[in-house]
């Protein structure tokens, strides 16, 4: 195999499947490492850790056709030192390659094809559309909810569903949940299936540094026991999570005493300076709501913090307490002016709504008073 290519492209590539290598000791060796095919008018660069996997496609000139495997790391590094804005590879058929840029030559031992693991197609008849951008910003405004808790592994992860024509895209950690709708969704079955976020965080970078045009799509794969998705000529793959996800609809809570509207922004800056001042190990905020004004207080053992600003609020004094990573990890995900809090008691879940997006909801568990 034979191949030239820009240093700038190939590196970009490098990064969109660099994820997906493995960096753990004592897996075969061909995990550590990344495959290069040659196409028509290219590479396809393949990475996976036999749980997720990523194809990408980088326009190079292609001198004499082939394959192999290079590790992702050192090659990385190696590339990246290059002067020379150019990059040629050459791989002969015991997997030795050179990799020449400018004057300086570089000799690495590959591993053949061969030896890595063979990575699933995805059948693109079984595919149905969503929008890229939308996507992209479902998974950003949920995935921060997932748990990373070995003991339940089917919470490491964002349930799909689709009941009729609506895709609920969920997480939760067991206490806290994020769920995001969306209606009118092209695909024919419905279907509920967890996807490891790992997989969803790198779609959802991806989509968000490439889809330009907001009409641009994904084709989605959830046929099997793997989700795929097709975005142009890169694919993302990986198997579902085993296990029963909780029954998310008797978590959200129906009714409600209070609701009232605040300013997202004076919300935010408010939480994390109170935050800040917290206990770093039990982080606790509270956020009382008066006749008129909200008080956001916290304490640690050397500083106490408080402040307080104008809202429209006519009911009865009311204290909850929450864990300011939780309030502030949506906070940073609403798009709206104003976000709204429902409460029914203080101890009970309380819903946080983005007024600026209707589909979009948040549930969170209050500390303990």
């Amino acid at each position: 195999m034979k191949i030239v290519s820009e240093k700038e492209g190939l590196l970009k590539g490098i990064q969109v499947i660099q994820s997906a290598v493995t960096s753990r000791t004592g897996t075969m060796p061909a995990l550590q490492n990344f495959l290069i095919e040659t196409e028509k008018e290219g590479i396809k660069i393949i990475s996976t850790d036999l749980e997720i996997a990523i194809k990408h496609f980088i326009k190079t000139d292609v001198k004499t056709p082939g394959s192999v495997t290079l590790p992702m790391k050192k090659f990385n590094e190696i590339v990246q030192n290059f002067d020379d804005d150019t990059v040629s590879l050459f791989a002969d058929e015991d997997a030795k390659v050179t990799v020449n840029s400018g004057k300086a030559k570089v000799k690495i031992a590959g591993i053949p094809k061969t030896e890595y693991p063979l990575i699933p197609e995805i059948d693109e008849k079984d595919c149905f559309e969503l929008n890229a951008v939308e996507l992209s910003e479902m998974i950003e405004k949920t995935v921060f909810s997932v748990s990373n808790e070995e003991e339940r592994q089917f919470l490491n992860g964002l349930l799909w569903e689709k009941n009729k024509d609506v895709l609920s895209i969920v997480a939760t950690d067991g206490r806290r949940l994020a769920l995001y709708r969306k209606n009118k969704i092209g695909a024919k079955k419905d279907f509920r299936v967890i996807i490891p976020a790992k997989i969803m965080n790198e779609l959802a970078r991806f989509l968000k540094a490439n889809a330009k045009d907001k009409k641009e799509t994904v084709k989605v794969d959830l046929s099997a026991n793997q989700a795929g998705f097709i975005f142009g000529k890169t694919v993302f793959i990986s198997k579902f999570i085993e296990g029963n996800f909780p029954d998310y609809e008797r978590i959200i809570p129906k009714e409600f005493n209070i609701a009232v509207e605040i300013d997202s922004q004076k919300l935010l800056s408010a939480t994390k300076r109170a935050a800040i001042c917290s206990n770093e190990r039990n982080a606790s905020v509270r956020y009382s709501f008066k006749k008129g004004v909200i008080i956001i207080s916290s304490s640690s053992q050397s500083i106490d913090f408080e402040d307080e600003f104008e809202i429209d609020y006519k009911g009865e004094d009311f204290q909850v307490n929450y864990n300011p990573k939780f309030v502030l990890d949506i906070l940073k995900n609403v798009s709206g002016k104003k976000v709204e809090f429902s409460f029914s008691d203080p101890g009970k879940p309380s819903i946080i709504k983005d007024c600026g997006n209707s589909e979009l909801l948040y549930v969170v568990m209050p500390l303990r008073q």
